[in-house]
């Protein structure tokens, strides 16, 4: 092993050790999400509400579940209250509270075009401002909602089994099959989903 590779494994190896700790703590505030008993823990009542009909806009349901079927506003809950430092809480907290005043009233007072209307609108600002540049704290609130959405839902039993590929025994190998017998344009689900 030369030098350069030598540096390679070690910083993979430090990355690791950061960033392990940190995944370890998504799967837990997952898996605490998915208890029965589980309970809003970080939110109160009313910010619980604005996240869930966000997360509901982000990835409604359909012809499968939403984010709201998969658990995903009890999800974020537990993950803010056990990963999260308490600055990004607070920032996080500050801009819901910025957004909940963004549409001129209560976000949950709008109709349900209104509020559609209002995430794709500050949705469109967070993408339009240049890499690095500062966001307002509504936009903010949207982008940050839709990234804990997204990971909240697609760690979810149903993310994973009915939206995401999933073949929990997968059979022979195919090394030269036609694009249309892939997966039908799926994505594959690595795991099962991580219920306990």
């Amino acid at each position: 092993m030369n030098r350069r590779e030598w540096l390679k494994s070690m910083s993979a190896l430090a990355i690791g050790a950061i960033a392990g700790p940190s995944l370890l703590a998504v799967f837990d505030a997952h898996a605490a999400s998915q208890a029965p008993a589980a309970r809003p823990e970080f939110f109160d009542p009313a910010q619980y509400s604005l996240v869930g009909a966000v997360s509901d806009i982000i990835i409604p349901r359909t012809d499968t579940p939403g984010a709201v079927d998969a658990g995903v506003p009890l999800f974020m809950d537990q993950l803010f209250k056990a990963v999260y430092a308490k600055d990004d809480q607070a920032r996080y907290l500050d801009a819901a509270a910025a957004f909940d005043k963004a549409g001129g009233k209560p976000f949950l007072q709008l109709s349900d075009a209104q509020r559609k209307a209002l995430v794709k609108k500050l949705h469109a600002e967070a993408l339009a401002a240049p890499k690095g540049g500062k966001l307002t704290p509504a936009s903010d609130f949207v982008l940050m909602t839709k990234k804990l959405t997204m990971l909240g839902f697609f760690l979810s039993q149903p993310g994973c089994t009915q939206v995401l590929q999933y073949d929990p025994v997968p059979a022979r190998w195919q090394p030269d099959i036609p694009l249309s017998q892939a997966g039908n344009g799926h994505a594959w689900a690595v795991e099962a989903s991580l219920k306990i």
